[in-house]
């Protein structure tokens, strides 16, 4: 162990991971840019579409890598919690760059469709070709975290959706130059479109839900009330919220009314294992209290 009581394992499998992610986002920056460059030279939407995809790819290793950064900072006086919610700020931001761009590149296939021009081959499929590369190495750097982190395993999906999506385009590429069907890479660049959308949209839900302080979806708030009511000793339970800091990281806020006979202390250790044993709540505040009505019930902010 350190001089912090952390695993040495756990420091270099820490290590790695950063590691691993930070070559993978490299990797993949550098071809979004390559892939933006030479679909506008070659007149590719295809290989533009594709480099949209790759951009869901650098937000998810972002995201990943900078999950795997903060997880470990200390709170200070200044941020309390750390820096663990920057990650559900950064996935808000992309989600609606994501869906700012297919909705550009699902006007501009439309409007080419009228108005088809020339596609430069000899651009279009190296590029498409580069991209697939860059793709496979990313794929085998991630590879062996993708079962040891549920971020790393999010970020090795996106890449092998976009390692297919660097396919098509191939093919699209090679079947323009036998048939000179121009069209093709229209269609290539309207599917990839619509694939990145609806996860673009879920992003945005999902990081929105957070920053807003709403309840894990996870979480049956109903279910758990009623398990925390059958607890022995407590008589009510009030102002119960849920929220999560950040991916994988919820928190919870109680007042339990414990009965005058019963212990508190063991009250509240009940009521933490169950959160941590039913909701996943490693952070719960648990305000036991007895005697008459708190105040609490009639603020408007009383769950």
């Amino acid at each position: 162990m350190d001089a912090t009581g952390v695993p040495a394992a756990t420091i270099r499998s820490s290590g790695s991971r950063k590691a691993r992610l930070r070559a993978a986002l490299v990797v993949t920056v550098v071809v979004l840019v390559l892939e933006v460059v030479g679909g506008l030279v070659s007149r590719s939407l295809a290989l533009v579409a594709d480099a949209n995809h790759m951009l869901a790819d650098v937000a998810a290793l972002t995201l990943a890598y900078a999950a795997t950064m903060l997880a470990g900072r200390a709170p200070t006086v200044r941020h309390t919690f750390g820096l663990a919610r920057a990650e559900v700020l950064a996935a808000f931001l992309n989600a609606q760059l994501l869906l700012l761009v297919c909705g550009w590149l699902i006007y501009e296939t439309f409007r080419r469709f009228r108005n088809p021009g020339e596609i430069r081959l000899s651009v279009m499929i190296p590029v498409a070709v580069v991209g697939l590369l860059a793709n496979l190495v990313s794929l085998k750097i991630l590879a062996p975290e993708r079962q040891g982190s549920l971020n790393a395993r999010a970020a090795y999906l996106e890449v092998l959706m976009d390692t297919a999506a660097s396919v098509a385009v191939i093919v699209a590429g090679i079947g323009i130059a036998l048939t000179g069907w121009t069209w093709l890479d229209l269609v290539v660049s309207g599917v990839i479109a619509l694939l990145v959308f609806p996860r673009a949209v879920a992003l945005l839900r999902q990081s929105a839900h957070i920053l807003l302080e709403g309840a894990p979806g996870e979480i049956d708030v109903d279910s758990l009330r009623c398990q925390i009511l059958a607890l022995p000793g407590v008589e009510e339970a009030h102002d119960l919220h849920f929220w999560t800091l950040s991916s994988g990281s919820h928190s919870a806020s109680i007042h339990i009314k414990a009965s005058a006979e019963s212990p508190r202390g063991q009250v509240l250790r009940d009521v933490q294992d169950l959160l941590r044993e039913k909701a996943g709540v490693s952070h719960a505040t648990i305000q036991v209290e007895s005697g008459p009505e708190p105040a609490c019930n009639v603020t408007p902010d009383h769950a």
